[in-house]
């Protein structure tokens, strides 16, 4: 048992993974599949908002509803991107059960779950570890 405990915890943890390096991402503009610099971005969650030049990291500690993306130069079309956040992150469940046994002794129960992939120590991260804004010329 002591084993399966262990095993269950290793296997566990290899889904307690994040899709940004350490919350940073990268924003980077581009013209013409051409990586365009300067371009002035504003980064917002439903909560943050960050003003970034191209191409700029922000720091985003957990996920906070959609990523908005939005960067403007000069000589070019204001572009958008939008991630949208996976609906129900770290949303765990409780469930109480009853039943009855033979000779009217019944037994309750309490369970727990949690959705797959666990995290440990903060919310899911859910965001890309690198936002490409594509800018037509205008």
């Amino acid at each position: 048992m002591r084993y399966l405990i262990v095993l269950l915890g290793v296997a566990l943890s290899g889904c307690a993974t994040t899709a940004s390096d350490n919350g940073r991402v990268v924003i980077e503009a581009t013209s013409d599949s051409q990586q365009l610099e300067g371009a002035r971005c504003v980064v917002k969650t439903d909560s943050s908002r960050w003003n970034v030049v191209t191409p700029g990291d922000v720091l985003i500690v957990e996920t906070d509803g959609d990523l908005h993306v939005v960067c403007d130069k000069p000589g070019y079309r204001t572009s958008e991107v939008v991630y949208r956040a996976p609906p129900g992150l770290n949303s765990p469940s409780v469930g109480i059960g009853a039943t009855g046994g033979s000779g009217g002794i019944g037994a309750i129960g309490l369970g727990l779950g949690a959705n797959l992939p666990l995290t440990f120590g903060g919310k899911e991260k859910a965001y890309p570890s690198r936002v490409l804004v594509e800018m037509g010329r205008s």
